[in-house]
C-alpha cells in the first residue's frame, strides 16, 4: 500500500510470478517500477531474493480452475508465467487456456495463445504443424507406442534423435546409433515420441520477445557443432554469430510466419540447425526464454528478462543490438578462471535455485565479454587458461568461436532480420 498526495491510500499493482526461473532478474525491474512481488516456486527463495518480496509455495499439479483460485487468493493484478525450473515448463497450456478467464476476472496475464503453447510445450504437435506450414524441419516419423520404432529407424536412417513429445528442458531427448540402443530407448521414454533423423551441422538459437504490435530479436547465437551428447551447454556458446545467407532468409521467413499465424505474447525461443550444405532445420520452439538469455544479456546489455518484466508493466522493450562479444565457457566446478583482460569482463552465474544446473551438472558457464577493440588480450588470455580449466578440453573451440563472435560484430551485430 501507499499513499496519494491526497492522503488516500493506493494500493500498489501485485505481480505474481508463476516459476522461479531467474526470477532475481524479474524482482528487481517489477519493484523499480512499483509493483508489489510475490514469487511462487518449488523451494524457498526468501533468503535468496531479500525483504519486500513474498514467497509461496508453487503448485506441483496445476489445472485451469486451480490456476484461477490461486490467482483470487494472491489477489494479483499480472500473472507473470515464468516457465523454465523442471515440472513448470507444460504449465505454458495451462496458461494458454486459463487466459480468457482470468481477464475477465481482472487479471492480466502476457501468454502466447494457446495453439502456440501447444507448439512450443510438444514436438509432436510442432513437426505436425511444421509440416503444414512448410517450415524446415528434419525428416520425422510420430511413433505413438513402441512398436512403431524400429520402422520408424529403418525409414530415416540411424542414427537417429528419439524426442518424447512433452519433455521438458535438458531430458527426453536421445541419440540412437543403432537398434540395440533404440530397443534399450524405446523401453525407457514416454510415448508419443518423435524419431527425427539426426542432422549433422551447427546447433543455434535466438530468443524473442513479441508484444501486441511488434516482435524483437537478440543476436543469434551459435550452440557449437551438433553431437551424438544432445547437450549444448557443455559446448563453448557465442554471441552474434553470422549466418549462411540461406539459412538466414529461411529464419526469417519461418519467424514472420510464425508471428503472423499464433500470434506469441511474450517471451519466446528457437532453437535450430544449420546443416553442412547451409540449410535451416527447426529443432524446437520454447514458449519461455531459454539457457542463452546469458548471452543475450552480455552481448547487447539488455536483459531479457528485465525486458520481459519491464513489458508486464507497459514498457515494451527496446530492439536489442550487440556492442560487444558474449563468449560462453564450460568451467567444472572448482575450477578457476584467471582474472579477464582490462577493459573484458567475466559474468558469472554461481548455483541457486534460480540457477541449480552448476550444482547439479557439476559446471557453470561464466560469459567472457570481449569488445572487438579487445580481440588479441581476448585470444591471448583464452590460450593461457591451464589445461583442465574449460570442460572436454576446449580452448581451441573457444578461439574458433571467439573470432567467429568478433567477426558478425564489425558485421554490425546480425540479429535476425
Amino acid at each position: 500500500m501507499s499513499g496519494n498526495a491526497d492522503g488516500m491510500v493506493v494500493r500498489m499493482v501485485h505481480v505474481i510470478v508463476l516459476g522461479e526461473f531467474r526470477a532475481d532478474r524479474v524482482v528487481l525491474p517489477l519493484r523499480r517500477g512499483g509493483a508489489e512481488v510475490t514469487v511462487l516456486g518449488s523451494t524457498d527463495l526468501a533468503s535468496f531474493l531479500g525483504p519486500g518480496v513474498a514467497c509461496a509455495q508453487f503448485p506441483a499439479v496445476l489445472d485451469e480452475d486451480a490456476l484461477l483460485r490461486l490467482l483470487a487468493v494472491c489477489r494479483a493484478d499480472i500473472a507473470l508465467p515464468n516457465m523454465g525450473c523442471h515440472g513448470q515448463e507444460q504449465f505454458l497450456p495451462v496458461y494458454a487456456r486459463a487466459a480468457p478467464r482470468v481477464r475477465e476476472a481482472g487479471c492480466r496475464m502476457p501468454v502466447h495463445g494457446e495453439t502456440f503453447a501447444l507448439l512450443a510445450s510438444d514436438k509432436v504437435v510442432l513437426h505436425r504443424l511444421a509440416g503444414e506450414r512448410g517450415w524446415p524441419v528434419p525428416r520425422g516419423v510420430v511413433c505413438e507406442e513402441a512398436g512403431g520404432l524400429e520402422a520408424a529407424a529403418e525409414q530415416l536412417g540411424f542414427p537417429v534423435l528419439v524426442k518424447e513429445a512433452r519433455s521438458e528442458f535438458s531430458s527426453g531427448r536421445h541419440y540412437v546409433e543403432n537398434g540395440v540402443c533404440l530397443g534399450r530407448v524405446g523401453a525407457e521414454v514416454t510415448y508419443p515420441v518423435l524419431v527425427q533423423e539426426a542432422a549433422a551441422g551447427e546447433e543455434y538459437a535466438v530468443e524473442f520477445f513479441s508484444g501486441s504490435s511488434s516482435t524483437v530479436a537478440w543476436p543469434v547465437a551459435s550452440l557449437g557443432r551438433l553431437g551424438s551428447d544432445c547437450d549444448p551447454g557443455r559446448r563453448v556458446r557465442v554471441a552474434p554469430v553470422a549466418l549462411p545467407a540461406l539459412a538466414r532468409g529461411e529464419l526469417a521467413v519461418m519467424v514472420a510466419d510464425m508471428v503472423k499465424a499464433f500470434g506469441p505474447w511474450g517471451p519466446w525461443q528457437i532453437d535450430f540447425a544449420v546443416t553442412d550444405d547451409g540449410r535451416l532445420r527447426l529443432i524446437e520452439v520454447n514458449g519461455r526464454l531459454s539457457g542463452v538469455s546469458n548471452m543475450s544479456w552480455a552481448s547487447t546489455g539488455v536483459d531479457p528478462h528485465v525486458a520481459f518484466a519491464r513489458a508486464a508493466l507497459g514498457r515494451n522493450p527496446r530492439s536489442p543490438k550487440a556492442d560487444r562479444v558474449a563468449l560462453e565457457l564450460p568451467v567444472p566446478n572448482g575450477a578457476l578462471l584467471p582474472t579477464a583482460p582490462d577493459g573484458t569482463d567475466l559474468l558469472c552465474f554461481p548455483g541457486s535455485p534460480f540457477n541449480p544446473a552448476p550444482c547439479v551438472r557439476g559446471f557453470h558457464r561464466p560469459v567472457f565479454m570481449v569488445p572487438g577493440r579487445l580481440e588479441d588480450a581476448a585470444r591471448a588470455w583464452l590460450r593461457a587458461l591451464s589445461p583442465g580449466t574449460l570442460l572436454d578440453g576446449a580452448a581451441d573451440e573457444a578461439i574458433s568461436q571467439l573470432d567467429r563472435g568478433l567477426h558478425a560484430l564489425r558485421q554490425g551485430g546480425l540479429a535476425p532480420s
